[in-house]
């Protein structure tokens, strides 16, 4: 039952492709990247600035700029060399978070590629494969023994005693007991 004030939500099952109420949800792409190639270097930063080491020598750089640049005191060590040893570990950092986000990329291209088992009509019950970023909400999937899938599929029928299936959610949380699931 919904609250008061809510409107109700249906979602047809079946073939969903051109009804306009599926158009309404987002994407069933799995995106996990932090970065594109426009916020990198603005978000690595931003990240980086958070450290308090990082924010410590980029002050203790800046007061030894006005120490070279400024009668207030007088400096003995010259800001650049502070100031580029910060900016050659940042950058040393921002290659790792780089490449590590390009190895979430490919992880999530292989995720969204991997194929699935799909009910065509209602009438005419024929499997075709599908693409897991091109199911939409409402396809009927058929999830064979051992086959991964995302979280947020609903088992209708299993197989199992009682109508009953084992799901490990490892990706999830690191969890590796079996969690018993009902349909």
């Amino acid at each position: 039952m919904a609250p008061a004030g809510d409107a109700e939500r249906s979602i047809g099952l079946g073939l969903n492709a051109g009804l306009p109420e599926t158009s309404k949800y987002v994407s069933n792409q799995v995106i996990t990247s932090k970065y594109t190639w426009l916020t990198f270097v603005p978000k690595n930063i931003w990240e980086q600035l958070h450290k308090f080491g990082n924010v410590y020598f980029l002050v203790i750089s800046i007061i030894m700029y006005l120490g070279e640049k400024t009668p207030l005191f007088v400096g003995t060590i010259k800001a650049f060399s502070t100031l580029g040893l910060l900016m050659m570990m940042m950058s040393i950092t921002a290659a790792m978070s780089l490449f590590d986000d390009l190895q979430r990329k490919k992880a999530d291209a292989e995720i969204n590629s991997t194929s699935a088992q799909v009910v065509s009509s209602k009438r005419d019950p024929i499997d075709r494969s599908k693409r897991w970023d091109q199911v939409a909400v409402g396809d009927i999937v058929i999830v064979r023994k051992d086959e991964e899938f995302p979280a947020d599929v609903v088992p209708l029928y299993c197989s199992g005693e009682g109508g009953n299936c084992y799901v490990s959610t490892a990706n999830l949380d690191g969890e590796t007991n079996l969690k018993l699931k009902a349909a």
